[in-house]
């Protein structure tokens, strides 16, 4: 299939799920990875193409409410927070954190702010039964791999936020 924002897409050499298109796209001063995930049995739809289309031209809008979905999270379990600040204690950007915090714990909302939105998956609605859009996001890649995917919606709802590694 020929599509307006993907290019070419092809499925049918596939064995398994695999991404078919990737590319990065820019959020503020950042280059973010973007793979598009596709299936051996994926019937590409040009509707869902689109969706995902929009999902990336309005990706500052999607990285907004997966923000306020880790700041909620992160409100909730502060597990993630404080095993990144203990483990990563000499960290400029934790260093950056802890003196900002002013002798407090350091808040949710300033450690959501400092994680960094490193990939984006799309994910063809016939892999998944779960939501086919994931922003994965990283505390000092550098140093972590430690992951907190945001999983929404086409549509941009938050369905969920997953620690994953």
């Amino acid at each position: 299939m020929d599509h307006a924002y993907f290019g070419r897409v092809e499925t049918s050499a596939l064995d398994g799920p695999d991404v078919v298109w990737e590319s990065t796209s820019r959020l503020g001063g950042d280059e973010v990875e973007v793979q598009l995930w596709a299936g051996p049995s994926s019937e590409l739809d040009a509707e869902e193409l689109d969706a995902f289309a929009a999902c990336l031209t309005g990706l500052s809008a999607l990285d907004t409410a997966a923000r306020t979905a880790l700041r909620t999270c992160l409100h909730e379990d502060r597990y993630f927070i404080d095993h990144h600040v203990e483990e990563l204690e000499d960290s400029e950007t934790v260093v950056r954190l802890v003196r900002d915090a002013a002798d407090e714990a350091v808040g949710a909302d300033a450690f959501a702010a400092a994680m960094c939105l490193s990939s984006v998956g799309l994910w063809l609605s016939d892999l998944s039964d779960g939501p086919p859009v994931i922003l994965d996001y990283i505390f000092d890649p550098d140093l972590s791999d430690q992951i907190l995917a945001v999983k929404l919606t086409r549509d941009g709802t938050v369905v969920s936020v997953d620690r994953e590694s």
